[in-house]
């Protein structure tokens, strides 16, 4: 049960952590998104897209979903700018295992 467990948690903090590359308090500037990167975009409609960037200009921001659609989002649009972060996920994760593993109930 405690594997199970830990193999759950684990699981949930790789897929959770994100880094917040644009939102209220971060304006999008011209070099806030790279080109070939994958990201969660929020418009102010509430609607949620996951893409990747293929190009950007000054209004607008031209990505493809896993689907293969082409998607093209106004940047006045974007309310907010998530990126995902493997690596803060991965250290997040193997804390909680060590925290599981060597602290005795």
């Amino acid at each position: 049960m405690k594997n199970i467990f830990v193999l759950v948690l684990a699981l949930i903090m790789l897929t959770s952590c994100q880094t917040r590359v644009v939102s209220t308090q971060k304006p999008m500037k011209s070099n806030s998104l790279e080109l070939y990167h994958k990201y969660t975009i929020q418009t102010n409609d509430a609607k949620v897209v996951k893409l990747e960037v293929l190009k950007l200009d000054d209004e607008n921001i031209y990505g493809k979903l896993k689907s293969g659609e082409d998607v093209v989002i106004n940047k006045s649009d974007v309310r907010e700018v998530k990126k995902p972060d493997v690596f803060s996920s991965v250290i997040i994760g193997l804390a909680a295992v060590a925290a599981v593993v060597f602290v005795p109930i």
